[in-house]
């Protein structure tokens, strides 16, 4: 399997990723609903067990440690049973964050990254939880549009 691991538009710079496998159900129990879009952001799943992640919104309160950003889209359990749940994640550089179709606020430029439910940037005016990672706070350094797409541009150290 291929996975979409690449820079996008030339603005993401990836130093350093990680593999992590995508959690099937939610921390509610829910079971096979847990999608996670590409370019967000994913919290640690420990409910489901060791190096599992899934969005913000798959736990039941979510106060801001994140893993990283995950790369690729990652069906739910239920509409694609045999697809690899392996989830490439991005935990430094500078790194691209799609911004939520929620999102009408405007986000601060050099100040923190906060994400919605479902893991793609939120200000937090809109509801968005600020984020952090290993103990560190991404800041978001640009805010582009390209093809269509919103996405922010934040750095990870």
């Amino acid at each position: 399997m291929s996975l979409n691991i690449a820079p996008v538009y030339g603005k993401q710079f990836i130093r350093y990723a990680e593999t992590w496998e995508a959690a099937t159900d939610n921390q509610d129990g829910d079971i096979g609903v847990v999608e996670i879009p590409e370019f967000a952001v994913v919290a640690y799943a420990t409910y489901a067990g060791a190096n599992k992640v899934c969005t913000p919104g798959d736990l039941t309160s979510f106060t801001g440690p994140i893993a990283g950003v995950n790369q690729s889209y990652i069906p739910t359990a239920l509409a694609q049973p045999y697809t690899a749940r392996q989830a490439s994640v991005a935990t430094s550089g500078s790194l691209i964050v799609e911004v939520s179709a929620d999102a009408v606020a405007a986000f601060t430029l050099n100040g923190r990254l906060s994400v919605g439910p479902n893991g793609k940037a939120l200000p937090t005016a809109n509801g968005g939880v600020n984020v952090t990672l290993d103990g560190t706070t991404p800041l978001i350094r640009e805010v582009v549009e390209i093809g269509g797409r919103t996405i922010v541009i934040a750095s990870f150290a």
